[in-house]
């Protein structure tokens, strides 16, 4: 099997005719719903952009979306190595908001936000994206005053930070609900679809929060300040790029 990034790494070289079908072979077992989203997307700019054809092997969570995100199987091409938040803003060439169009869109209240938090397995990956409570509540304090409600999305309700920003909100007289079952990781999509239909997001690192942010309603995305500087200093392009502007699909509305 030809490794495409490795072509890509002598794009000189590389002609995009030689290889007509572009695919995704398979996911990584252990990838959340937010990465694959991401991988997929990935695919589908970098196709779009070299006019190539593509396809992809069944992925769990296609399903939720209108259209063929699969494409013709009958031929296997050139295999896309697991990529993903390093090329978002690389390779975009069209809509996000085109490529995935979510079948059930929840009614949500206007100038609802979104509140992720995530826990569990990130206290391992990386303890700095467990997100304190100062940013959720600076976030809030930005904001209060417009908005009609929150909605409380975590997998975690032991953290100090979720548990904090019901106490705010009840003292703020604030309205708010909690997610159905994003603690769930096979039992997630109210959640995302809902998230996907808020107006605000007071986000997280998560990719599950981030894909929900750039389907769905055009939205005023918040960002941890501190945890942004912490990926700048690592050079995580992902979080490079978003902060020099990122695009109209995903960007920053306000650092806190």
């Amino acid at each position: 099997m030809i490794s495409f990034e490795n072509q890509l790494n002598r794009e000189s070289k590389f002609k995009f005719a030689d290889y007509p079908v572009m695919s995704i072979l398979q996911f990584p077992p252990d990838w959340g719903f937010g990465n694959r989203m991401l991988y997929y997307n990935n695919l589908i700019q970098l196709t779009n952009k070299h006019n190539q054809e593509w396809n992809c092997v069944e992925w769990k969570g296609h399903e939720y979306f209108f259209g063929d995100l699969l494409g013709d199987q009958s031929g296997t091409g050139v295999g896309l190595q697991p990529c993903l938040g390093e090329k978002f803003f690389e390779w975009n060439s069209i809509s996000t908001r085109k490529v995935f169009i979510l079948k059930d869109r929840p009614f949500i209240e206007s100038n609802t936000v979104a509140i992720h938090f995530r826990g569990t397995d990130f206290k391992w990956w990386n303890p700095d994206s467990i997100l304190d409570t100062d940013y959720y509540i600076n976030a809030l304090e930005e904001i209060k005053d417009d908005i009609s409600q929150a909605i409380l999305f975590t997998d975690d309700t032991s953290l100090s930070s979720f548990n904090a920003v019901k106490t705010y909100l009840e003292q703020e007289k604030i309205k708010y609900t909690l997610g159905e079952n994003s603690s769930d990781r096979n039992n997630y999509i109210s959640d995302f679809t809902k998230m996907a239909e808020c107006d605000y997001i007071i986000s997280s690192p998560s990719t599950f929060c981030i894909c929900a942010g750039f389907i769905g309603r055009q939205k005023k995305i918040i960002h941890s300040k501190k945890w942004l500087e912490n990926r700048i200093k690592v050079d995580d392009k992902f979080w490079v790029d978003l902060y020099n502007g990122g695009n109209e699909d995903y960007s920053i509305w306000r650092l806190v």
